[in-house]
């Protein structure tokens, strides 16, 4: 149960509202009411009806996302995650290994965190339990669901949101975590523009308690704490998220296509997160990827052991870099996560930047005299880094999907120095580990984490 001490002391802010409950919004909602006397009053508003603890997929939750977390109280991912030890790159036919290594086991005995695969579910639930706690405190909820943005506009000192539902709030500051296709970005003309498709879409598979089938049961290159990755229609990677009764086996292929899937076909109304409720069916699994690998390979396997409704498809989409992360106005609106940054998935970095975007911004205006010196401050923090990760992750893009041979013979020669602990390690230590924005991050390492 959480406890905070009362105090006498006047908040600096006395409302922010933040649009969207994902796990950019849900986390600086924490962040703003773990630091005392910054806010009197937080309220999150989602779309979605309600938090529905099955949508969505599995992520890698590296050791920034973890320290992050952990630096505002939040550790009880700990219990939720599957630790990766082995990366494990395999042939086109995906039945041999052609290099692997212990690179995530060495990076957590060495730092006290690693890589671990999470269902996202499980952390948005994590998120929302903690602010339940806040609302205790401050004596009224804090998420708020079925409440659909319509309507930003700037007053002065204040901000009115207007909601679909006929809710109306007035608060001092407005923090836009709504993802891509903003409406924060889009109301205020925060530096707007369309978001990019990228060429590609992915299908993206769950196989619950992947325990209980004979295949995973001894095998040599699939096997429990490893990710695989090897190439395929674009990436191919399989990985386990999650923990005891709820670990998930997931694996994904990316592919290159004209236009990405049919919304209408599939997408689940009343959610909030397109993506990650954007169903498939076999049926477009077998036209557009799986008849392009060869008939060994394990993909074959696994879609057949995916059902339906836990089978995904969605176009791969990211945005030019924002420049501007604030409203021109009043400056009281500053957007976080997707909604300035919005990356492709093949660095594996989009939440976990969207919870370090949470706790530079919340300590920020903890820290600045008022909400124009700490927007400022956090915007001179976080573009330089994120867009250094966005272009990783695009050049990543474009040596998976092209059709050029020297390509895929420098991702190869890449992606060996990584496995092998060379340069491409090295600096993906320094981006996960030495770049977080919490630097004392070993108070919060696990002791058993370290040899």
């Amino acid at each position: 149960m959480l406890v905070k001490v009362a105090s006498s002391a006047v908040p600096k802010y006395a409302s922010i509202g933040i649009i969207g409950g994902g796990i950019g919004g849900l986390t600086v909602a924490n962040a703003l009411m773990h630091r005392e006397n910054l806010v009197d009053r937080v309220s999150v508003y989602e779309q979605a009806d309600q938090f529905i603890p099955t949508a969505g997929a599995g992520f890698g939750l590296s050791p920034n996302g973890q320290i992050c977390l952990s630096s505002i109280g939040i550790d009880g991912y700990h219990q939720l995650y599957h630790p990766f030890d082995r990366m494990a790159r395999i042939n086109a036919e995906g039945t041999q290994i052609k290099e692997e290594s212990n690179i995530f086991r060495q990076l957590r005995e060495k730092h006290g965190f690693g890589i671990a695969g999470c269902l996202r579910a499980d952390i948005v639930a994590l998120l929302v339990q903690r602010l339940e706690e806040y609302s205790t405190v401050q004596e009224q909820p804090i998420l708020q669901y079925s409440q659909k943005l319509t309507r930003i506009q700037p007053q002065h000192d204040k901000i009115e949101l207007e909601f679909e539902s006929g809710h109306q709030d007035v608060v001092d500051l407005v923090i836009g975590a709504d993802g891509i296709h903003s409406k924060v970005a889009k109301s205020l003309n925060i530096d707007d523009n369309p978001s990019i498709y990228s060429g590609a879409n992915i299908f993206y598979g769950k196989i619950p308690q992947p325990d209980r089938l004979e295949y995973f049961q001894n095998n040599p290159i699939f096997c429990d704490h490893s990710v695989v990755n090897g190439p395929g229609t674009g990436e191919f990677i399989a990985f386990n998220v999650g923990a005891g009764g709820k670990k998930t086996f997931i694996w994904a292929s990316t592919y290159s296509a004209s236009s990405p899937p049919d919304p209408k076909q599939h997408h689940q109304s009343g959610q909030d997160d397109e993506e990650w409720n954007n169903q498939s069916n076999a049926q477009e699994l077998e036209n557009s990827i799986l008849s392009r690998y060869p008939q060994g390979h394990p993909i074959h396997d696994f879609a057949k052991m995916t059902v339906d409704d836990d089978l995904l498809h969605f176009g791969l989409f990211h945005r030019r870099h924002k420049n501007t992360w604030s409203d021109s106005n009043t400056g009281r609106a500053v957007l976080l996560g997707d909604s300035c940054h919005a990356t492709l998935p093949y660095a594996g970095q989009g939440a976990n930047q969207a919870i370090e975007d949470a706790i530079v911004l919340a300590d920020c205006l903890d820290r600045n005299k008022d909400h124009i010196s700490a927007y400022q401050e956090y915007y001179d923090q976080r573009f330089p880094r994120t867009k250094r990760i966005v272009q990783f992750a695009s050049i990543m893009h474009r040596l998976y999907h092209s059709e050029y041979w020297f390509m895929h013979k420098a991702l190869d020669i890449l992606l060996k120095s990584m496995l092998r602990g060379g340069a491409i390690f090295s600096q993906l230590e320094k981006e996960i580990i030495n770049e977080c924005p919490i630097k004392d991050y070993r108070q919060y390492a696990p002791a058993d984490n370290f040899k």
